[in-house]
């Protein structure tokens, strides 16, 4: 009788065990593109392309459930509500400590938004007066006295017409037709008579033309960056305007992070509007979601800074100690290298991936 008993338990609980390993798995998802959004009843988007497969190798059934905030589906994957999570997710060392992150399915990070309008005749000019502009001309400067100098010993004794007189006056003639010939102006009231101020001058003429060239490609380099983007240029110049961010992203606490205040949004929609109507200044946001949304919009009066503030991993989410991780690894590691993948990743990011 006992016997009997025991095999039935068994029984039951081999028949609950089944159940439980055949019930569809439940996958956090929220709109994130070109991650995950929806198209038409279905959903679309890397992670979800990538989810697909990962489902498809390793036989899992699932169920696609909807919310609202990253936040919010992790924190339904860490009270046991959802099995995975999907979609863009930054692998971040808080979140590290509460879940457990698959292999990285996509490596890019959090970047800058802002306005690209043109700075007008005012902030042009004031570029011209940076430091970096001023160094390059006192550079410039020296190098010219430096040659004024040389050909004055050159020439003092054997062109003192041009070059003679006290040494201030013959370096101060030196040091105008190093210019002028430089400039390749030329106006010829002085001029080299002596074998060696000759050869001086020949090769200053041919380092005068590279140099001048250079100088001039620096200046309008610089003047046409200044037309191209904002006063803002990297994450240094944060703590000086206005930021928006997401609240409850990782974004938002990278700015808490470095103690520069912010202004919360609910979602990247109205962050960037934000930005676009110069609520704010700049927006800190997960920089490939940033670069989507300015393609769908075709917006050009918004950039996407190239440099990102903070590298990060995207990966899906699953509980501490979860036994699905493996086996979504194992699955990830034969997709990621495909050339179906670099497909799927350049359809959605194109040059972004």
């Amino acid at each position: 009788m006992r016997r009997i008993r025991v095999f039935t338990l068994a029984c039951l609980w081999a028949l609950v065990a089944t159940t439980a390993s055949a019930a569809p798995l439940t996958v956090a998802v929220k709109s994130a593109p070109p991650f995950s959004y929806q198209s038409g009843e279905r959903w679309d988007g890397v992670s979800v392309e990538l989810w697909e497969s990962v489902a498809k190798q390793t036989g899992y059934e699932y169920r696609l459930r909807p919310y609202r905030t990253v936040s919010d589906m992790l924190e339904a994957v860490e009270l046991g509500q959802a099995d995975v999570a999907i979609g863009a997710i930054s692998v971040t060392a808080d979140r590290e400590r509460r879940l457990d992150f698959t292999q990285p399915m996509f490596r890019a990070g959090l970047g800058i938004a802002t306005r690209s309008e043109p700075g007008g005749w005012l902030s042009t000019v004031r570029s011209l007066f940076t430091w970096k502009f001023l160094s390059a001309v006192l550079a410039l400067g020296l190098v010219l006295l430096l040659v004024g100098v040389m050909i004055w010993l050159l020439e003092r004794r054997k062109n003192p017409e041009h070059f003679g007189g006290s040494a201030s006056q013959g370096i101060g003639s030196g040091f105008w037709w190093s210019a002028v010939t430089m400039t390749t102006v030329g106006y010829g009231d002085k001029a080299p008579v002596s074998a060696g101020g000759r050869v001086l001058g020949l090769i200053w003429m041919f380092v005068s033309i590279i140099t001048i060239s250079g100088f001039t490609a620096a200046i309008a380099s610089s003047v046409t960056v200044n037309k191209l983007q904002t006063q803002i240029n990297g994450a240094s110049d944060l703590p000086r305007v206005k930021v928006a961010a997401v609240e409850n992203t990782s974004g938002a606490n990278w700015l808490v992070g470095q103690g520069i205040n912010y202004r919360p949004y609910a979602n990247a929609q109205k962050a960037m509007r934000a930005v676009a109507l110069g609520e704010v200044d700049a927006m800190v946001f997960d920089a490939p979601v940033m670069r989507h949304m300015l393609r769908e919009r075709q917006d050009t009066s918004l950039l996407v800074l190239p440099k990102l503030v903070r590298e990060e991993s995207y990966a899906f989410a699953v509980a501490n100690g979860s036994k699905l991780r493996e086996s979504i690894d194992q699955a990830m590691l034969d997709i990621l290298p495909t050339e179906g993948w670099r497909l799927v990743l350049n359809r959605y990011l194109g040059k972004d991936s």
